[in-house]
């Protein structure tokens, strides 16, 4: 169901600016003091930043998925890297398109097919270490480079990747103003700071006297892993294995870190995402210099984390905060308040607050729009996170983090206010299990409920008395409903559990 436009005189600009695995503790503005983010910590001045931001799937496809349709990972299908969409969904940028604006997509998509609503297409093509010959790849090798790149990384700074998608994405949208071509919706997709970590130039040693976020690893607690997250992991049966994903020897084996590797590692990733926030400065100082900033909704955020070592592994196949949430800054100066926080969203949301900003929408997606309620000053709709990770699936409240994996009937459970590092598994503690107990039922009731609203609704229709009350009611289903009651029965968890104990024994 689309509802009513609102005139064109009203609605913003959209640029949506996405980074790739980027950590909340690589931003000044999530609490990292030593973090060097100036441009997005200047964006959070001027916008509502959201502490309680999650991915709703920690892995790349599955959460643009989710941002292309709007709904969770069970819905559209693609429950993991190289799992196709389903096809029927109503999409982001069509229904942008049908409310008068150019859709200009530039960079990384992982959506699987680029729908033909995107009136401007750059995409890059392959892994991101790849020689693909794309319109990057062109792009370099015109100046004597190729694509493919690793540390050290011989291209200059204002040749690399991050660099030329911001300039393509300012002449894009320099050609829909000056076309006149009603409002743009511009997608600026970054790769970096994805592995392989190659920050050009001097963003290589930018890290080099910085203190970084303390390893979050204690010895051996990678072999307690739930099976569903050591098979995704590549781990063995004892949690351990001895290659990493690119065949290299392990930078924790048997419990023991290699200190040097790591932290060098990870100086290079704080590095990229550094240099992306450089970039990501530009394209604001752009819209500041063309007075267009205070016409265009601007989001920033990226589709998940990263472990970086972080309990025993570097990915993003988990639960755990540093790969499920993500930072998110909404700013429209004039029009949303400046300078404030909010706590939970997913990234659905930014579906329905994107098109909720352009005076449209679509009542079959779960997802929240943010727009509106901040525009008024109000709280984030959303009051707790949900997300689903291949056959397995997890809450977050304000207190607490409940997983389950269905196969083993089994789960996670951590106090975040007192054990914000995740180092305690409560699950089986006599002390919380009538906790765990309600956590889980609201949770598997929340995935239950979940259901393509919108195949359903454009299937119902016909049959006798009984058929003729239910498709009526099935008509009137929204897809935030199992979102809304999910919101209610937090609530009541949270009132109930508050004062608990963390003691686990």
């Amino acid at each position: 169901m689309i509802v009513a436009i609102v005139p064109t005189t009203t609605r913003p600009n959209v640029l949506l600016i996405t980074t790739d695995t980027q950590r909340t503790d690589t931003l000044a503005c999530y609490g990292n003091p030593h973090a060097i983010s100036p441009h997005l910590d200047r964006l959070a001045r001027e916008g509502v930043v959201f502490d309680q931001a999650h991915t709703p799937s920690p892995v790349c496809m599955p959460a643009r998925c989710g941002l292309l349709t709007g709904v969770h990972t069970p819905v559209h299908g693609c429950i993991e890297n190289g799992v196709q969409r389903y096809e029927h969904l109503p999409l982001l940028p069509d229904l942008l398109r049908a409310a008068g604006y150019t859709n200009v997509m530039v960079g990384k998509t992982h959506f699987g097919p680029v729908p033909d609503s995107f009136d401007v297409q750059h995409v890059l093509r392959g892994e991101k270490s790849g020689d693909s010959d794309d319109f990057y790849g062109q792009h370099l090798r015109q100046h004597g480079y190729r694509r493919g790149s690793r540390h050290p990384n011989p291209i200059p700074e204002e040749l690399f990747c991050e660099a030329f998608l911001v300039d393509t994405t300012i002449q894009e949208i320099e050609r829909v103003v000056e076309a006149n071509r009603g409002p743009f919706f511009a997608f600026c997709s970054m790769l970096s700071p994805h592995e392989p970590f190659d920050p050009p130039g001097r963003w290589a040693t930018a890290y080099d006297d910085r203190p970084l976020p303390p390893l979050n690893y204690t010895p051996g607690e990678e072999e307690s892993l739930p099976r569903h997250l050591r098979v995704l992991l590549g781990l063995d049966r004892d949690g351990k294995r001895a290659t990493d994903n690119e065949g290299k020897p392990l930078a924790i084996r048997d419990g023991r870190p290699d200190v040097a590797r790591i932290d060098a590692e990870r100086r290079l990733y704080y590095g990229s995402a550094a240099y992306c926030d450089q970039q990501i400065g530009r394209l604001i100082d752009y819209l500041d210099r063309s007075g267009l900033r205070e016409q265009t909704l601007v989001i920033f955020t990226s589709d998940h984390g990263t472990q970086l070592y972080d309990h025993g592994f570097k990915d993003k196949h988990d639960y755990y905060d540093a790969s499920w949430r993500v930072p998110l800054i909404l700013s429209l100066p004039g029009t949303l308040p400046q300078g404030e926080r909010r706590d939970f969203a997913i990234w659905n949301d930014l579906t329905a607050t994107i098109l909720a900003a352009a005076g449209t929408g679509c009542a079959t997606m779960q997802a929240f729009d943010l727009f509106t309620p901040l525009a008024r000053g109000e709280a984030s709709p959303r009051r707790c996170a949900v997300g689903t990770l291949y056959k397995s699936c997890a809450l977050a409240t304000p207190r607490w983090k409940l997983e389950y994996y269905f196969e083993d009937g089994l789960g996670r459970l951590f106090d975040r206010l007192l054990d914000p590092l995740e180092r305690t598994d409560l699950y089986d503690t006599p002390t919380h299990r009538a906790l765990r107990d309600d956590l889980v039922c609201a949770l598997l009731t929340w995935r239950a409920d979940l259901l393509d609203l919108h195949g359903l609704q454009a299937r119902t229709g016909g049959g006798g008395p009984v058929a003729t009350r239910a498709a009526a009611y099935t008509r009137a289903m929204r897809g935030t409903d199992p979102e809304r009651r999910l919101n209610d029965y937090v609530d009541a968890i949270e009132e109930r559990y508050w004062g608990l104990s963390a003691d686990p024994v």
